[in-house]
């Protein structure tokens, strides 16, 4: 997955980093006009102008921006007041709280005092280059004057540089941000960061405040904001690049600092709480009415049993249910008092003067586990096993990374509607005929391992399933344990109070299946990892007949079963329920036919998926230097590899570009053989050295080029106790160590010597 700064959930951005590249392009490195095509603007002449007529020529007095800075160019040139116009134009291109309007009624003004009309339809003041992707706050608009100076002595430096140099400065980021940051007053002003996210959205975040920038990184890291304080812009940024890339990593998706989850943990250091409720031994009289309460968009008030004297009002709370099924999240709010002591919840013990610790909360939705869907409790164990989540007490923190995917388990939840009755009850259907849906996708991709297949799971299909309400879909691995148990449903112990009953529970596809039923008119899918990998026959049992396309049921808008669809429902063995799965669920895997040929699939399966290979591509990859000036040849090396794997083996276990594919120098490629293609061999050929060998090129070269190395064995060495003469002395091999490969070691694989 890319690491993307530039990822906004708000905005359509992509206009707005369009017209900063093209001001870099045209204007930054060229020196001409944004507005004006081919004329010079961007001068060391006009700057000075700029810098006589308006940086050393500040008017303090009263009047607004516009009307001062008309009187202090007065006395300029026509191009000095345009080349101001494209200034503030750029300086514009950030900020969200000032209107598109607004900003282009004053680049407009400003131009027009060159005795020049702009038009106001010229595609750089379009509304969606105008509209901005973030605040900048009120101080970046009331001392906008401040901002100029310093843009303009930036451009002025950058102007009275050597070429080379301009040139490293405009296209490497951080260049352009060191540069930036090391100008006189820059740590004051908002442009080092505004204008490195602009020109480079990729490497610098959306984020106009290093304070925010700090609060980010002490939120999410051990350092305290003081110790961060010490450090250098370009410090900073580098810190919040790798933090993106490690919350990027654990969610599985672009974020944004500013989504709810996110800020939550840093812009105001609140913490997550988890309170849990036994419906065996405390009755929530007031669930059907708080339940409402929140449907309608009110809050619900309550107090609620708490064992730590810790959270502060403002902290985010939720609510697990516990002991009896179903388990899960059942609610969120937030803390309204800090702990306090009070009567005991128990009457009994109110009466004996007992007293608990207790907080109010106020919860902005409650649902309920018999009608509603929850976050269920086993997933939250198998998502983040290392948080508790059945606690023996009410009232324990959550950690950061937990919350974080609790939080965003939450949110994908489907809509409680106004009114809405639990699953199964007929009642106010409202079911006419039935939506056109399109067909469920059965879906397999398979190949060699390494081309591409779960990356392109992940980045071509799941995003389809994901939208402003969360993920929709389900994502599992399937291996040699994996079972019917895992998949549909199964019983499993639990414990409490020392005593061990037994529930059944669902597993993953029924738990899918359950939600797609509540929301007929959106798609899910079922994504399988390694489908071959697991005893496919055990693993679906009867389902594998229920997932065909033509034996899915439909569902009707009150998530009950349309009685016009000839679709097929089983009896679970376990929970006796019927159950079909939805003409809304995509079940899409992934196979390594390295592991498993497609012709040994489990037949039943092949008849009811599509199949797609992916193949390696090796015209995917590119030459890289090997230290020493010359070339090494991926492509080459890797068709090479390949055509012998090909005839020795087959062509289902080759290896794929995605071994090749980021590697960048010659140090990473000896990495890459040393740890991972030499141990693939290894295992292709169960040890067989003389094929390995061949794959390798190493039959017929020098001793020191060979990367599989013979080595004599004594045998008298092997067998102390016998006859060394009735024993010959063997060949054993070995693979050279990582440092000992060299840039021609490799290059005869593909280059075999003459």
């Amino acid at each position: 997955m890319n690491t993307l700064s530039r990822y906004n959930p708000n905005h359509h951005v992509e206009p707005i980093y369009n017209a900063a590249r093209k001001w870099r392009d045209t204007s930054l490195t060229a020196g001409l006009a944004v507005f004006a095509d081919g004329k010079e603007l961007l001068s060391r002449k006009l700057l000075d102008e700029l810098d006589q007529r308006f940086v050393k020529n500040l008017d303090a007095g009263e009047g607004d921006f516009l009307s001062k800075l008309k009187v202090q160019l007065s006395e300029g040139s026509p191009d000095c007041r345009q080349l101001m116009a494209e200034s503030l134009w750029l300086m514009l291109l950030f900020p969200s709280n000032v209107g598109a309007a607004k900003k282009r009624e004053n680049v407009l003004e400003i131009w027009s005092w060159s005795g020049e009309d702009l038009n106001a339809t010229h595609p750089l003041l379009a509304d969606g280059v105008l509209e901005g992707i973030g605040s900048a706050g009120t101080a970046y608009n009331t001392h906008r004057w401040r901002e100029l100076v310093f843009l303009i002595g930036a451009l002025r430096d950058f102007t009275a540089r050597d070429g080379s140099e301009r040139e490293q400065i405009a296209s490497d980021p951080w260049a352009f941000s060191g540069w930036l940051s090391s100008l006189p007053e820059a740590r004051h002003r908002q442009l080092i960061h505004i204008l490195p996210h602009l020109l480079f959205p990729d490497t610098f975040e959306r984020i106009s405040s290093e304070g925010d920038k700090r609060q980010i990184l002490a939120g999410f890291g051990d350092t305290p904001e003081k110790e961060i304080k010490k450090w250098s812009t370009v410090e900073i940024d580098r810190a919040l690049l790798e933090l993106r890339r490690r919350l990027e990593e654990e969610h599985g998706s672009d974020i944004d600092f500013y989504q709810e989850e996110f800020e939550s943990q840093w812009k105001n250091q609140t913490k997550n709480w988890l309170l849990s409720w036994n419906p065996s031994r405390w009755t929530w009289d007031t669930l059907a009415a708080d339940r409402a309460t929140t449907i309608s968009g009110e809050k619900a008030d309550n107090r609620w049993r708490c064992s730590s004297s810790k959270p502060r009002e403002g902290d985010r709370v939720f609510l697990i249910r516990t002991g009896s099924p179903p388990k899960g999240v059942v609610a969120v709010g937030k803390v309204t008092r800090a702990p306090y002591e009070a009567d005991h919840w128990e009457q009994a013990r109110a009466d004996a003067g007992e007293t608990t610790r207790f907080v109010d909360v106020a919860f902005d939705s409650v649902r309920d586990a018999t009608s509603d869907e929850i976050v269920p409790l086993e997933q939250l164990q198998n998502r983040e096993p290392g948080q508790e989540w059945n606690p023996q007490s009410s009232g324990i923190e959550i950690k950061a990374k937990a919350a974080r995917t609790l939080e965003r388990l939450w949110k994908a939840l489907s809509p409680i509607a106004s009114g809405a009755t639990p699953p199964g009850d007929d009642t106010g259907s409202g079911d006419a005929s039935p939506k056109k849906l399109t067909p469920p996708l059965n879906l397999i991709l398979y190949g060699p391992p390494g081309t591409g297949k779960t990356h392109r799971l992940k980045n071509d299909y799941l995003p389809r399933y994901q939208d402003e309400a969360g993920d929709r879909f389900e994502f599992v691995t399937f291996h040699q344990s994996y079972a019917y148990e895992d998949f549909v449903e199964g019983i499993r112990p639990v414990t409490e109070n020392g005593a061990v009953t037994y529930e059944v529970r669902p597993g993953v596809l029924k738990r899918l299946c359950d939600r797609a039923r509540r929301a007929p008119d959106k798609r899910f899918a079922l994504f399988i990892d390694e489908i071959n990998r697991g005893n496919v026959a055990k693993i679906f049992g009867e389902l594998i007949t229920l997932v065909e396309v033509d034996k899915r049921i439909r569902i009707g808008a009150s998530g009950n079963r349309l009685a016009s669809c000839m679709g097929l429902e089983v009896t679970l063995p376990y929970s006796g329920e019927r159950f079909g799965v939805p003409a809304n669920v995509d079940v899409i895997g992934t196979m390594n036919t390295a592991d498993r040929s497609i012709a040994l699939l489990d037949s039943a399966l092949r008849r009811r998926f599509r199949f797609e290979e992916l193949t390696p591509k090796p015209e995917l990859l590119e030459s890289i230097d090997d230290g020493e000036g010359n070339a090494i040849d991926l492509r080459q090396l890797l068709q090479a590899i390949n055509s012998r794997l090909s005839r020795l083996l087959h062509r289902d276990q080759t290896l794929g570009h995605s071994y090749l594919y980021h590697v960048k120098s010659f140090d990473e490629l000896r990495r890459v053989f040393s740890r991972e293609i030499l141990p693939f061999l290894q295992e292709a050929f169960y040890d067989d050295w003389r094929q390995i060998r061949y794959v390798l090129a190493d039959q017929a070269v020098e001793e020191e080029l060979q990367l599989v190395r013979a080595r004599a064995q004594s045998a008298a060495v092997l067998f102390p106790k016998a006859d060394p003469t009735e024993i010959g002395d063997g060949e054993a091999f070995e693979i050279i160590r990582e440092d000992e490969i060299t840039p021609d070691a490799i290059r005869k694989i593909y280059e075999p010597p003459e």
